[in-house]
């Protein structure tokens, strides 16, 4: 800041923390300004800290991009705006109080350019750019105000003298071309011009009182060593001219460039500019010889230097320039002015080979510049306070009081990525935000899931309507690691027709713990189901992302299979398919027909398993009736018959012949029969002398006294029996009933041709 001050003590290395006053003491203005930039440097600090190196609040944040919509200004192509609202960039606060278009901006002037293209020319201001893809970047720094610039920091009860002076934050929205409509661009696309318009000075400054190479040691200072000035001075050395050092110059000035004037008129015919209180006499103000720079706000704000002159004579507020060509106020628009500098106008930055590049200002005052290779911004700067009690300058030094090379001590530029936004020739649109936003710290209320994901569930039928989940869905509202009690959730199922809370929807406040719990029922068909969760304001708005949950059916298509040796279900991946596999591998059913019922000749009694049945019921037939007409050529000996089981041996003959006298085995022997058929009923009856054979055996069972019943079995052998017209064999299987007795299940059969059926029951007298 060129402010009429005696040194810069702020040094962020020592990490000061405050400057405290002591009784009896001089107030110095190096103090107070210390304490100042201690405060300025803790606070963006922590600002960058907490918010990063660029910000915007996320509900409210400023600096974000839109597009006008035809009632913006009229300039080419319609407008790119900034919304209003505050920004933080390197932990600086920047503050728009309007949405203002990029055409219309406070700290952007007309006639400078707001559109720079991708070869870093320049779009003169009115001049329509090329069509492409633009990148809205923002570019902040400190820009020094004194009671000139503003006359509300003058505190006019004292008569005219001003106190104080201020530090601005300045802002400016440019417009980058980054390539043609359709590039493949986003916010994190850099080119070539964004690489040099974001880059910082890496030049360099030491400085040093002369050292006199007559000095025979330490302790003898010659009379041409050191600073040799009377007065205590704050040297200001300024890059003038920006650029790489072979093109960059620089100026100097004594006071810290603190002198300056407003420029009221002119240059007349005779070269006279009028200025508004030059100062008192040579020292303060201003005199012949002397060289002075034509500036004003337009300049600084575009980052340009103005016009360095030399004056011919001073007289009061009458400064006469030594050469006027060329010079005209209008200009310089905004707040024109005529700066004070001591050096012979413009030197150049390039480091001399002389005197190992050690360059003398005055009075033993010497600086050197960085090597080659090196790049200057217009504004960087160094403060070098000279003291004549000490003969030397106040300058860091190195372990072996060599003078360090310092950076400048600024301006410092800030930048970064507002937005993307296309111009396709007539107008602005498709703008996209690249600001990184964040939550205030009393708006960090966040929804979260503490239990009841994931659940799994076998299904119900569809006639039980939803299946609801064992365990309840709960979420937790908190601020930080504060729970919050009596915020509202909305729960709402978002896939599947399973219900929660009893309909599709519900909405939970939570308790004292924050939690809000729900129950969730599943439909029994939707594989994967998901019920979402949001958090909502007192208007009923939601709030922040949803939290989902999911719930899945416990079914086999949704079970992993592996199928390990089975080259048949090598390629299938889960239980339901490796089923229908299997399925699918099976015998197709076959076309039969089955018996219906069989009942005991003319008694119409049904023939079951385990049933008593008596030889003269036996004698009357047995009847077997199908589903389909029979073919009696096949219903025959071969394909049925009855077989009893005797008990062996019974005979005296057998027990004599064979040795035994007791029950030892039995004996089957088929039955001989009669076989016949009528449409769909067939008849087997025992054949001439079968059944006094049967009645025989039972009486000598009974004579030997055993049990009077022999197990007896009606066999039909279906692949031996056909139907009518030959076209279907008889599905004969007989089964046992699952559910309790002994059956057999009519109808008969299993889906499959042939088989073999068969009714056991006990023959007694």
């Amino acid at each position: 800041m060129k402010a009429d001050t005696g040194r810069s003590s702020f040094d962020p290395q020592k990490h000061y923390r405050a400057v405290l006053r002591q009784q009896g003491r001089v107030d110095l203005e190096s103090d107070a300004n210390e304490q100042t930039a201690i405060a300025d440097h803790l606070r963006t600090t922590t600002t960058a800290d907490i918010i990063g190196p660029a910000g915007a609040a996320a509900d409210d944040g400023g600096f974000g991009l839109f597009t006008s919509t035809g009632d913006g200004p009229a300039i080419p192509g319609g407008a790119p705006y900034v919304w209003s609202g505050n920004f933080y960039l390197d932990g600086l606060l920047l503050e728009n109080e309007a949405n203002v278009s990029v055409w219309d901006q406070p700290d952007l002037p007309p006639g400078m350019p707001r559109v720079i293209l991708d070869d870093g020319t320049p779009v003169a201001d009115g001049v329509k750019p090329p069509k492409g893809r633009y990148l809205a970047y923002l570019h902040a720094w400190d820009l020094h105000r004194t009671a000139l610039e503003d006359g509300g920091i003058r505190e006019v009860a004292l008569g005219g003298p001003d106190t104080t002076t201020r530090v601005k934050t300045v802002w400016q929205v440019r417009l980058l071309r980054l390539g043609d409509v359709g590039k493949d661009i986003d916010c994190g696309t850099s080119t070539e011009q964004w690489e040099l318009l974001t880059a910082g000075s890496t030049g360099s400054l030491e400085a040093r009182a002369e050292p006199d190479p007559a000095a025979t040691g330490p302790c003898v200072v010659p009379a041409g060593a050191g600073y040799r000035g009377l007065e205590n001075q704050h040297y200001r050395v300024e890059i003038h001219q920006g650029g790489a050092d072979k093109d960059a110059t620089w100026k100097w000035a004594r006071d810290n460039g603190s002198t300056v004037a407003a420029w009221v008129a002119g240059p007349d015919p005779q070269g006279v500019i009028t200025v508004s209180a030059p100062g008192r006499d040579s020292v303060t103000g201003f005199a012949p010889g002397m060289w002075v720079e034509l500036i004003d706000d337009t300049r600084e704000l575009a980052g340009t230097p103005g016009t360095l002159v030399q004056l011919a004579n001073a007289v009061g507020e009458r400064l006469t320039l030594a050469a006027p060509a060329g010079i005209d106020l209008a200009d310089y628009p905004l707040r024109p002015r005529v700066r004070r500098w001591d050096s012979a106008g413009e030197l150049p930055a390039k480091r001399p080979s002389a005197n190992g590049g050690w360059v003398g200002i005055e009075d033993g005052v010497q600086i050197r510049l960085a090597k080659s290779t090196v790049t200057y911004r217009t504004g960087d700067h160094w403060t070098i306070p000279a003291r004549s009690v000490l003969g030397d300058v106040l300058w860091p030094r190195d372990a072996s009081s060599t003078p360090l090379a310092l950076p400048p001590a600024g301006i410092h530029h800030h930048f970064t990525r507002l937005g993307l936004v296309t111009f396709d020739g007539s107008k602005w649109t498709d703008a996209h935000d690249c600001r990184p936003l964040f939550p205030k710290l009393t708006e960090l209320t966040e929804l979260r899931a503490v239990s009841g994901d994931g659940q799994t569930i076998t299904p119900g039928t569809a006639a039980e309507g939803p299946t609801p989940l064992l365990d309840p869905i709960v979420v937790g509202v908190s601020n930080g690691e504060f729970p919050v009690a009596g915020a509202t959730v909305y729960f709402e199922v978002v896939e599947g027709s399973g219900t929660v809370g009893g309909a599709t929807t519900a909405t939970v406040g939570t308790d004292v713990d924050g939690t809000a719990t729900v129950a969730w029922s599943v439909d029994n068909g939707t594989p994967v189901q998901r019920l979402a969760a949001r958090l909502l304001d007192t208007d009923g708005n939601y709030v922040g992302l949803p939290v989902e949950f999911t719930a899945s059916l416990l079914t086999a298509k949704r079970t992993s299979y592996t199928p390990g040796a089975c080259s048949t279900l090598a390629t299938v991946t889960n239980v339901q398919d490796a089923l229908d596999k299997l399925c699918a591998a099976l015998p197709a059913a076959e076309a039969g027909f089955a018996v219906t019922k069989m009942t005991l000749g003319t008694s119409g009694v049904a023939l079951a398993n385990d049933a008593r049945v008596k030889v003269g019921e036996l004698a009357a037939g047995i009847l077997i009736e199908a589903n389909g007409l029979w073919d009696p050529t096949t219903f025959n000996p071969a394909s049925a018959n009855v077989t009893i089981e005797v008990p062996w041996p019974i005979t005296d003959t057998d027990r004599q012949t064979w040795g035994v006298d007791a029950l030892a085995a039995f004996q089957p022997m088929v039955v001989s029969g009669s076989y016949d058929v009528s449409d769909k009923v067939a008849r087997w009856g025992p054949l001439g002398q079968a059944t006094t054979y049967l009645g025989k055996i039972l009486a000598l069972l009974k004579t030997r006294q055993l049990d009077q019943r022999i197990l007896t079995r009606l066999s039909l052998r279906g692949h031996l029996i056909l139907n009518k017209d030959r076209t279907l064999r008889l599905d004969g299987d007989l089964f046992v009933p699952q559910g309790g007795g002994f059956g057999p299940v009519l109808p008969g059969g299993d889906g499959r041709r042939g088989g073999t059926g068969e009714v056991w029951f006990w023959l007694v007298p």
